[in-house]
């Protein structure tokens, strides 16, 4: 029967084509998915380091900072600078500079909670903003990541160099009041940032309201 032949011949078609187009409509949103997620990373992420890059971060700031304007809790953030980095790259070369900043950006994700965003302000200096309540945990956190850079190491192509890695830690933690901005924050941790490099290096300082 030619009806029953040419049935026979169509129904395999019409079984198999909407399970083809349901598996290839499948993988095209995996991959639109995968390809959105890479992007928000790139637009997000320092390259070298993979942690938040500046612009980023002064976004989730400003997000902390107008939390703990309207709940009237205290907004902390850290300022980080590797102490005579040029020093580094001028007696190391510049690769071991690079590595040195990865090397740190290592050790900072180890010294403290998943949560707590880690930002790269720029060149050799980065910057951590931590939730309301973790100001009276400051010291412990100071402490454990100069603990922590002590234990750095650097590999070049060649083998394990250590240009004796330090940092010098600026903190700000005060309850943000009327018109005020997360810049005025971050000029407070600056200051503390300050007064270590022109004392002491390889140390913490606080400015508390």
């Amino acid at each position: 029967n030619p009806d029953l032949v040419e049935w026979s011949l169509t129904l395999p078609v019409l079984v198999l084509y909407p399970m083809l187009f349901a598996w290839l409509s499948h993988r095209t949103a995996v991959r639109l998915a995968e390809h959105k997620q890479r992007l928000e990373m790139m637009s997000t992420r320092d390259g070298m380091t993979g942690v938040y890059n500046r612009r980023h971060w002064e976004m989730l700031l400003r997000n902390e900072f107008e939390h703990c304007r309207r709940d009237r809790c205290t907004a902390t953030i850290l300022l980080i600078d590797i102490d005579h980095f040029k020093n580094i790259n001028d007696t190391w070369g510049h690769a071991v500079g690079d590595e040195a900043i990865i090397a740190i950006t290592r050790q900072l994700q180890m010294s403290v909670r998943s949560g707590d965003a880690i930002g790269r302000f720029g060149g050799d200096e980065f910057v951590m903003l931590f939730p309301a309540g973790m100001e009276n945990r400051i010291e412990e956190i100071a402490e454990a990541i100069l603990q922590k850079i002590a234990e750095a190491g650097i590999a070049n192509e060649h083998s394990v160099v250590q240009p004796n890695l330090t940092i010098s830690q600026g903190y700000a933690c005060f309850v943000p009041e009327g018109t005020e901005s997360g810049a005025r924050l971050i000029e407070h941790a600056d200051k503390a940032l300050y007064y270590v490099k022109r004392n002491s290096r390889n140390a913490y300082y606080i400015i508390r309201e």
